[in-house]
């Protein structure tokens, strides 16, 4: 949790990246407008549901409330100086309950 809190200040303080992936998977699952400070929303207020430490990264999850919709980021954390949201998306109920618990 530690790791989080520091990848989180890191957010924070704007020090961190959007990859173009993330933006455009966002957007095409209804991320927008505005999508960069969504995201970056989703990463200092979100829950972490899963990691993956051999791969340096973390799920999170989180709501976007104006439009009542769950969203999904992952960080590479692999570069702590400058965290990356490398991809984002509405996860789809097919493969998880709640939005959290994958099926």
């Amino acid at each position: 949790m530690v790791l989080y809190e520091l990848v989180r200040d890191k957010f924070k303080r704007g020090e961190y990246a959007v990859s173009d992936h993330a933006i455009v998977e966002g957007r095409k699952d209804g991320i927008a407008p505005n999508t960069i400070e969504k995201l970056e929303k989703v990463a200092i207020n979100g829950k972490i549901i899963e990691e993956y430490p051999e791969r340096e990264r973390i799920l999170i999850y989180s709501e976007i409330e104006e439009y009542g919709i769950p969203v999904h980021i992952v960080v590479d954390y692999s570069e702590l100086d400058e965290p990356v949201i490398v991809t984002s998306y509405v996860p789809d109920s097919k493969y998880w309950i709640k939005s959290q618990i994958r099926k």
